[in-house]
């Protein structure tokens, strides 16, 4: 799909790559609809496992969880916007997982003392709103041509987590 494209991401182009007849992969999966759902599905599989951070305290599993995000829309971009389109509808479980990696690094930063106390859930989908819309802008093109999209979205990340940290 990156190569060629959504358009180009045909039945018939996957199953000439696969080796096998067209027949087969319309009947495995549905038709292209069903294809691209279990391709977008695997992308958020692998996504997960790009903003997953496990090492170091709330703020560095927070930035390497966020630098994770915009590595993984670079390297992926058809993929991603895909995944966020109305038009996919992935498995709900593999979208959840990918969320819930987000919403572990907040109870982790609760838990230690390093984050604020709240609904991690809410936080986690405040810091996805944020993430999301920076990398989307990147994307899109939608920043000004001076800026340095690499160090802006260092800074995003910075304020995220100057944000999240607890009153006082």
């Amino acid at each position: 799909m990156e190569r060629d494209g959504e358009a180009g991401f045909t039945v018939r182009a996957v199953a000439a790559e696969a080796g096998v007849a067209p027949m087969g992969v319309y009947n495995h999966f549905d038709g292209k609809d069903g294809l691209l759902d279990a391709v977008v599905t695997d992308g958020f599989v692998d996504f997960a496992r790009s903003i997953s951070a496990t090492d170091g305290d709330a703020a560095t599993r927070l930035l390497k969880s966020g630098r994770g995000y915009r590595e993984f829309a670079h390297a992926n971009p058809v993929l991603y916007s895909r995944m966020f389109s109305a038009e996919c509808q992935p498995d709900v479980d593999a979208a959840s997982d990918a969320f819930a990696v987000l919403t572990e690094i907040i109870r982790y930063g609760q838990v230690g003392g390093l984050l604020q106390a709240g609904d991690a859930e809410v936080l986690a989908m405040q810091v996805w709103s944020c993430v999301h819309g920076a990398v989307s802008l990147e994307m899109a093109s939608a920043q000004p041509p001076h800026l340095d999209a690499a160090a802006n979205y260092d800074n995003v990340l910075m304020l995220i987590v100057h944000g999240l940290r607890p009153p006082g």
